[in-house]
């Protein structure tokens, strides 16, 4: 291992704790039966929670990225554990009386904290792989996506042997003593560290393009591609979150092995991070996302009708590239926009993919609520997931003309 390397891996590490613990933002789907028999709560306002905490999250890239371009990435990492922590515990406080008080303990508060921590987490480890930009985010987003694998059994245990408040209690404890500890081995690397990496002459090109601060590169057509890219591709992830285990039920699984498909979602969803992320080291960026955006037109179209064993198959390919996405679209953005500004304008594209969470599952209640099936919603995610293969085809075109 090089020296560098040396230096990296306590960060790396410690952000990946973190990140590990934050995750638990994918579990609603879990929590959700639990909650509603517990509390008494309609399945419509339970089906919002997931969006609603996505959209605190993504929100929370801007504000979080803000602050740590203009501080440093440990201070609002600590500071995002503690809200996501306790905004965990307060939502074990609530009763039958207050419970809709769930959208602003769980989704803001606790989104938003766990929003400044992957902010913070993921430039941070951005920052110390210049060299390998699409590894770097993949490796940092994946730990996110993980958590799904190691704390849905865990969840669904407490749940069976535990009250719904005593579980979300237990689950703050743990989540806040890991995250806080790692929190304090995050830092940057220095300018030494830096000057030890040697970069091929393409990456070097990238690594000394100008850096666009927020209010220029909101003027580029470049941004808004992979803003629509990320507003459109997650479609039917949101619309799948809250569903994955009752839908598997009603498509012919048992219960056993629809918990078992969400455990197994944060296995591929890991997998989309690592794989794709590495291979956009490989083809580039943006073709990279015009590959995952066949992948993922491909999961919708299954889940229009899937059933059974088929059912699983399509849940977990969603999961895949919907992982994948979080994990180019850092080094895209660094590769166009530099890294000075980076955190901030990384948070305008998870703005993008807080609002898709929230009106894709909307329009989801929607159409259920008038067809009494997902049918509709999966044929709609179909067609909004297949859009970015022509836009980031366009994308593609435009940046071999400008040579960027």
């Amino acid at each position: 291992m090089s020296k560098t390397s040396n230096k990296a891996l306590p960060v790396v590490i410690a952000c990946i704790f973190v990140q590990l613990c934050m995750g638990i933002l994918y579990l609603w789907s879990v929590f959700r039966s639990p909650v509603v028999e517990f509390y008494s709560w309609n399945n419509a306002s339970a089906n919002m929670v997931s969006s609603y905490m996505m959209m605190a999250f993504m929100s929370a890239h801007v504000i979080g990225g803000f602050i740590q371009d203009k501080t440093h990435p440990r201070l609002v990492a600590a500071a995002g554990c503690c809200m996501f922590c306790g905004g965990i515990f307060l939502t074990s406080l609530l009763s039958s009386a207050n419970i809709g008080l769930l959208y602003l303990t769980y989704c803001v508060v606790g989104g938003l904290g766990s929003g400044f921590a992957y902010v913070s987490v993921v430039t941070c480890i951005v920052k110390w792989f210049p060299h390998r930009r699409g590894f770097a985010s993949g490796i940092a987003t994946a730990a996110f996506g993980l958590s799904t694998v190691v704390f849905a059994p865990l969840s669904k245990w407490l749940l069976g042997s535990h009250t719904v408040p005593q579980t979300f209690r237990i689950l703050a404890a743990i989540f806040f003593a890991v995250s806080i500890i790692s929190c304090l081995f995050i830092r940057l690397p220095s300018e030494e560290y830096l000057s030890g990496i040697k970069l091929p002459a393409a990456k070097i090109e990238k690594a000394k393009a100008r850096d666009y601060n927020p209010a220029e590169m909101l003027r580029t057509s470049s941004f808004w591609c992979i803003a629509l890219f990320a507003f459109l591709s997650g479609s039917t992830w949101v619309i799948l979150i809250p569903l994955i285990k009752d839908l598997g039920v009603s498509r012919g699984l048992s219960e056993a092995l629809a918990v078992t498909t969400v455990s197994l979602t944060g296995i591929t969803n890991t997998a989309g991070r690592l794989i794709m992320s590495n291979v956009s080291d490989r083809i580039g960026r943006v073709r990279t996302t015009v590959v995952l955006s066949v992948i993922n037109t491909a999961a919708a179209a299954g889940l229009i009708l899937a059933g059974g064993p088929l059912y699983m198959i399509f849940v977990l390919l969603a999961a895949f590239g919907y992982g994948s996405g979080p994990a180019i679209t850092p080094a895209l953005m660094a590769d166009l926009f530099g890294l000075k500004y980076a955190g901030t304008n990384m948070g305008f594209i998870s703005i993008c993919s807080g609002l898709s969470s929230i009106v894709f599952v909307k329009l989801s209640n929607a159409l259920y609520a008038s067809t009494d099936a997902y049918t509709a919603s999966f044929i709609m995610a179909a067609c909004c997931v297949a859009a970015p293969i022509f836009i980031m085809s366009v994308l593609d075109r435009r940046l071999k003309t400008l040579k960027r």
